[in-house]
């Protein structure tokens, strides 16, 4: 008897895309708030760790929804 569950272990090419962005998002503003810092632009710093956590946060989420009939 075959099985009825027809998913794979790989998920769609968009669900991979919006992984890879989130990190690429994360690491860019981890990169530009400590350059800031060091440059002495503290305060814009706080705003784009602020923002790139905000996003990072956001892409994070996924939500996976099957219908069986």
């Amino acid at each position: 008897m075959t099985s009825l569950d027809r998913t794979t272990g790989a998920g769609p090419f968009e669900a991979r895309l919006l992984a890879w962005l989130t990190v690429i998002t994360a690491l860019v503003s981890i990169i530009a708030a400590l350059i800031l810092a060091m440059t002495g632009h503290s305060d814009v710093a706080v705003a784009v760790a602020a923002v790139g956590g905000t996003v990072s946060m956001a892409g994070g989420i996924q939500v996976i929804v099957q219908i069986r009939k």
